[in-house]
């Protein structure tokens, strides 16, 4: 098999997963725990166990899990995370440094290459048609741009922009996205802008990386 082709199923496998939930209906934070949380308060994690209590996912500060959209079984997981005083009502709680909607998805255990040593072929990949149709919310390649690709420090990180209707309320066009390993599960985690309240790239790609390394830190894996 080549190194494209398992770069292919590695990113399908994890994006495959995120693209069933969102396609279920997700919302952003700020319309469905914020908005549920004006009559009644909902419980904010800082951090969540997740596959099989495997994987621990927790973002930077002032994000929080939203349980209302949080899908978990052994073997994958999906995690939301928005501002912490909005999901849970309350000025105590604090709200992050940037208006944004963080997403981790946690794919089955695999034994495919590690996403460090994939990085070229993952890069040619999502630049192509199959891969730009993997990162669209509609599955059409036409709707997605590939703005940049980055490898850091074993993590893999894509910029691009997704113009197709989705199903996340309030969630603009543009994100970052991050791939990496831990405990032997492909971790996939975005940071998209919302439509009302953009962010700039550099501040969408500096949370991405507080997000990826908090997560490693959270499981033990080495941050380089």
């Amino acid at each position: 098999m080549t190194l494209y082709l398992k770069a292919g199923l590695v990113a399908l496998m994890v994006l495959g997963a995120c693209d069933d939930i969102t396609k279920s209906g997700v919302k952003a934070p700020s319309t469905t725990a914020a908005t549920t949380a004006a009559t009644t308060a909902i419980a904010a994690p800082e951090k969540v166990r997740v596959s099989g209590k495997d994987v621990v996912i927790a973002g930077p500060h002032g994000f929080c899990i939203d349980p209302t959209e949080t899908k978990d079984s052994a073997n994958s997981a999906f995690v939301l995370l928005g501002s912490c005083a909005a999901i849970s009502n309350t000025s105590h709680r604090p709200n992050p440094d940037i208006p944004a909607i963080l997403m981790a998805t946690v794919s089955r255990k695999s034994e495919s290459a590690p996403i460090a040593s994939s990085m070229v072929s993952l890069a040619r990949f999502f630049k192509s048609e199959a891969g730009r149709a993997a990162l669209s919310r509609d599955g059409k390649a036409k709707t997605v741009e590939v703005i940049e690709t980055l490898d850091r420090n074993g993590v893999f990180y894509i910029h691009a922009r997704d113009s197709s209707t989705g199903t996340l309320a309030g969630a603009g066009d543009e994100y970052w996205r991050a791939l990496f390993n831990v405990k032997g599960r492909i971790v996939s985690v975005s940071v998209v802008w919302l439509e009302d309240q953009p962010i700039s790239t550099a501040e969408g790609f500096e949370t991405l990386g507080e997000f990826a390394n908090r997560i490693k830190r959270e499981n033990a894996v080495a941050v380089r």
